[in-house]
């Protein structure tokens, strides 16, 4: 990992507000993404591919074993989940 747009990418799918959108949008959700894209057009393919990730629509795993445990573990606290 390492590269801007694994950081980016983790960084959306640990993001309450992106989950959110992807998730259970609402209006507010729907025009602050919008806006946000607009004004970050190179944002657009990362957050489609984190979406991708959160939906289950993507096969492929560039995450070290020891990071998607990270990455998982980060999920479940967010979301309530803790051990």
């Amino acid at each position: 990992m390492g590269s801007t747009t694994d950081i980016n990418i983790i960084n959306l799918l640990v993001n309450d507000d992106f989950i959110n959108y992807v998730i259970n949008p609402n209006l507010i959700l729907v025009e602050m993404w919008t806006e946000y894209f607009d004004l970050h057009p190179d944002m657009v393919a990362v957050a489609e591919e984190a979406k991708n990730i959160l939906l289950g629509e993507t096969i492929t795993n560039t995450l070290a074993p020891h990071e998607q445990q990270d990455l998982e573990a980060s999920l479940f606290k967010r979301c309530g989940l803790n051990d």
